[in-house]
């Protein structure tokens, strides 16, 4: 469904949820057709990690890794359009923003301060590591049907984290029948190990079906 520019649905979900979208196309000389689509969603009461380095210190464990009731505000913004007749090319900017950031500093040592952390890698290894306020990711997608009646297709998505996160999938699917499809998926992450996708280099996986 294509939608004029500006124009974002909005409802709410579960009582903490307000998002919409939009979607339009516009024509260009170098590119010919070109779709363009946005996703926004605010998040109201996220439960996210904040540490005090301070207490810490001290032994209080209860008091040094509290929840905070956080703000969310995430959006992503897209673009797609056809090359050599019937290769879909999109891309994408994806941005999480911690309306609630936490970031106190301390004395300048490493047993002060209050900051909040990351919650999708901290762990004891890399020291309760900082989250971002601004979290940034961009994908790449490519997907191009094959077959003399274009009774398959082969998709790739290729996506960055901001830190030296990657994860790549790449997938296909060939229709046998009106009631058969067989499909593979193949899944790799790699990366900066303290990223939410570089954390699962050992999780790489193949699916078939």
């Amino acid at each position: 469904i294509f939608k004029p520019p500006g124009l974002v649905h909005f409802q709410t979900a579960a009582g903490n949820s307000l998002g919409g979208s939009f979607d339009t196309s516009v024509e260009t000389s170098a590119l010919g057709p070109v779709v363009l689509r946005g996703e926004t969603v605010l998040q109201l009461g996220t439960q996210t990690p904040v540490v005090d380095r301070g207490l810490l210190s001290q032994g209080d464990l209860v008091g040094a890794l509290q929840s905070q009731s956080t703000n969310m505000l995430k959006y992503v913004l897209g673009a797609e359009f056809i090359a050599m007749t019937n290769l879909t090319i999109g891309g994408q900017f994806i941005q999480f923003i911690n309306l609630d950031y936490v970031d106190v500093a301390g004395n300048g040592s490493a047993n002060s301060g209050r900051y909040t952390a990351d919650q999708a890698v901290m762990n004891m290894s890399n020291g309760l590591r900082k989250g971002e306020e601004f979290k940034n990711f961009g994908s790449l997608f490519l997907s191009k049907p094959i077959g003399t009646e274009q009774q398959g297709r082969i998709n790739n998505l290729s996506m960055y984290e901001e830190g030296g996160g990657w994860w790549n999938r790449l997938d296909g699917e060939w229709k046998l029948n009106d009631n058969w499809v067989t499909m593979a998926e193949w899944n790799q992450y790699w990366g900066d190990a303290d990223t939410m996708f570089g954390q699962f280099y050992n999780s790489s996986n193949i699916q078939v079906g």
